[in-house]
């Protein structure tokens, strides 16, 4: 029970010091000041102006070679494959055969066929 009450007491004070810091500018502006300062976690070093210039030159990137127009290098396109128009047929023709002689084998077939995605594409697979 004492635990309870000193956590939420720590919550508290917790609490008021977020709403000082963000409802009290000066505390705000103080503790920004702090952070950001020699002694702070994350200190930014003071940069002197360069005078004569321009903001936007001071902080301008130095100019770059001109890029080289990137070129995309030449492929041959692969040779497609040639279709017949009795190639489904033939292969089911022969499967069925296949499968009717050596069962254990007909997997083996099959696997051949993916090489030609159309045999599968036209034949209706029913599975009991």
């Amino acid at each position: 029970m004492v635990q309870a009450v000193n956590l939420l007491q720590e919550l508290s004070n917790e609490h008021r010091a977020y709403e000082t810091i963000l409802t009290d500018p000066d505390v705000l502006a103080d503790y920004t000041c702090e952070f950001f300062g020699e002694n702070g976690p994350y200190p930014i070093p003071d940069e002197t102006p360069v005078y004569g210039q321009s903001v936007g030159q001071q902080f301008a990137r130095p100019a770059a070679a001109p890029a080289t127009q990137y070129q995309r290098p030449e492929m041959p396109i692969p040779p497609q494959p040639q279709q017949t128009q009795g190639v489904p047929a033939d292969f089911w023709n022969s499967f069925g055969s296949l499968a009717e002689r050596d069962p254990a084998n007909a997997w083996r077939y099959l696997n051949a066929a993916q090489q030609n995605p159309d045999v599968f594409r036209q034949k209706l697979l029913v599975m009991e």
